[in-house]
């Protein structure tokens, strides 16, 4: 399992050619992130690409939805360094970090 970094990232997430809507990512892995906004639209095992920052768009599947946030995971997973760059540029401290 990755670990999770918590991030205030909007990333544009695309259903189908004609169908791309922003969403609001929690937190992100290596292996996938979580989303808010539009979970009614999602069902688990759907096929999405995300787009966020400086990255190329990234395929993934739907695993869980819940809560009005959707769980996913990218079908190829993201480099040990382009995590740590997100978390970087767009993490939020986690308690620990404040003490």
């Amino acid at each position: 399992m990755h670990p999770r970094h918590e991030v205030l990232l909007e990333a544009r997430c695309r259903k189908s050619k004609w169908h791309v809507f922003a969403v609001e990512l929690a937190d992100i892995s290596e292996g996938g992130c979580c989303f808010a906004g539009a979970a009614e639209d999602f069902v688990p095992a759907q096929r999405v690409a995300l787009r966020m920052a400086h990255l190329k768009a990234i395929e993934a599947e739907v695993r869980w939805i819940s809560g009005g946030r959707v769980g996913v995971v990218f079908l190829t997973p993201l480099s040990r360094e382009a995590i740590d760059d997100l978390a970087r540029h767009y993490g939020i401290p986690s308690e620990r970090q404040w003490r």
